[in-house]
């Protein structure tokens, strides 16, 4: 029986009706998504991995070097994906090994946002990624044979507890999920033992939580400001007058006090402060009248797209222009551009994960593509969140299959957190996920009316991406911690 949640049938293909998919609230809004985490528990995998009880790393032949192939590289198996082979395809896995796990099928459950009434749609990726890929790897076979069952389970933004402790008695692992309000499931899911392989976290109980391996690991103390140094270069001044922009729920605050603190280390003047009404606000001409009453001349703008959408809109409207907008990355997504439309200018972010844009240059994003094409083709195939939850997917599918029939618990997250090389088959830039941190590399995306581009001035040194140390900032505020195992009476033994 399936409580609260949507079971995906194992047989796929026919088109759905489209899917209204409105950007996130407070997910990808992350101004970087590269970080390191707090404890040494919570780490990522990749496939292959090492079982349990062994000391196979994954091959490095398998994993995608610095986050994207050569145009030239094809992918011809069923179950290969990106520069990943085999990930998924036929076998004689048997027994009822766990909660979820039968001779035929293992039961996972993923939670997102869509139901939410305020934002239909919202997050909407997250689950056409986990149909997409669960219809692909049963047509290759599934993992070892044994079929993937999906179960949707929508958190509505205010249920994600609810849907928490539904898994917690019924799935064997939650994979690539995202949840806005992601901070008010966490005990419950460690009281129960309950693995999770993301596609995004949000606020530090989740990015920090035990029991929790990441494909593109985003900590609470460390940021990726590729993004900030390249505005600084180009706009010389610039950030002497700079004003923040957030949105007035925790998780937003979070990532905007993240920026500040990056700023403020990296010799930024902070001239404007505020936090907007995040579930919509009835005008935005107050906020860009005083953004120009102030000067600013940089603005770093933490939220959904919808509503920068509508601050650009507010700002042409009175003449004021800044000479930049940091935007998150989940601002690259057509729909920003489809409501911003001419007023969408000077507007900037940074990706780790490769847009679709530059499917051309990246078979591993063309692939991506090509399956929605085939599987769930008016699914939402451009939104960056459902790459990286994609990414998840194919983490969890390697780990899965490194068990062989011993599919438990401890099995996969053991072998999915021995990983230290992880590009999602060339989907994204390299991430460590057994040190919990996220890529050095990025890229600068620019939108403009038109749709997005690389700027021109953007000089990468590794592939797509640009490539250094410097890219990383440690932060120094504190940012709260994640949830433990040891806080709600459990160690990493009891995991089965």
């Amino acid at each position: 029986m399936i409580v609260g949640g949507r079971r995906r049938p194992v047989v796929f293909g026919a088109p759905l009706h489209k899917r209204t998919a409105v950007a996130v609230l407070a997910a990808a809004v992350l101004v970087g998504g590269c970080t390191r985490g707090a404890n040494e528990v919570e780490t990522g995998a990749a496939a292959p991995v090492a079982t349990a009880g062994g000391a196979a790393t994954a091959a490095a032949d398998t994993l995608g070097g610095n986050g994207t192939q050569a145009p030239n590289e094809q992918t011809t198996a069923a179950g290969d994906f990106g520069d990943l082979k085999g990930v998924c395809g036929p076998g004689d896995a048997s027994g009822a090994t766990a909660q979820g796990v039968t001779d035929d099928a293992i039961q996972v459950g993923t939670i997102a946002d869509p139901g939410f009434v305020g934002r239909p749609g919202l997050n909407q990726e997250i689950f056409d990624s986990a149909e997409v890929f669960t219809a692909w790897c049963n047509d290759a076979g599934g993992i070892n044979g044994r079929k993937i069952e999906d179960v949707e389970r929508d958190a509505k933004l205010t249920e994600y507890k609810q849907r928490i402790t539904e898994s917690c008695q019924e799935d064997f692992m939650l994979v690539g999920s995202g949840g806005v309000f992601d901070e008010t499931g966490q005990e419950e899911r460690l009281r129960c033992m309950l693995p999770e392989i993301p596609g995004f976290q949000v606020s530090p109980e989740a990015r920090a939580s035990e029991l929790s391996v990441s494909p593109v690991p985003a900590a609470i103390d460390e940021l990726q400001v590729g993004l900030f140094r390249y505005l600084e270069d180009e706009f010389p001044g610039s950030t002497d007058r700079v004003g923040f922009l957030t949105g007035n729920i925790g998780s937003l605050v979070f990532v905007d006090a993240q920026a500040q603190d990056a700023a403020k280390q990296l010799g930024w003047t902070s001239v404007y402060k505020a936090q907007y009404n995040s579930t919509g606000e009835a005008s935005w001409t107050p906020f860009a009248e005083a953004l120009s009453s102030d000067k600013v001349e940089g603005v770093v703008y933490t939220g959904e797209p919808e509503g920068l959408a509508k601050l650009l809109q507010a700002m042409a409207d009175i003449g004021y222009e800044p000479k930049w907008i940091l935007a998150g990355t989940n601002v690259i997504d057509q729909g920003f551009i489809d409501v911003g439309g001419a007023a969408v200018k000077n507007v900037y972010a940074v990706a780790s994960v490769v847009p679709p844009f530059l499917a051309e240059d990246n078979p591993a994003t063309q692939q991506y593509l090509d399956l929605f094409g085939e599987f769930l083709p008016d699914g939402k195939d451009e939104a960056l969140l459902g790459y990286q939850a994609f990414s998840g997917w194919l983490l969890f599918a390697g780990a899965v299959k490194q068990c062989g029939s011993d599919v438990t618990r401890a099995c996969v997250y053991d072998a999915a957190r021995k990983v230290t090389d992880w590009t999602g088959g060339g989907l994204h830039a390299e991430a460590n996920p057994s040190k919990d941190q996220g890529p050095e590399c990025m890229m600068v995306v620019e939108a403009t009316p038109k749709g997005f581009v690389i700027p021109d001035d953007f000089e990468p040194n590794d592939g797509l991406f640009s490539c250094s140390k410097d890219n990383i900032i440690k932060l120094t505020g504190d940012y709260g911690s994640g949830t433990t195992l040891e806080s709600v009476g459990k160690s990493i033994d009891d995991l089965e």
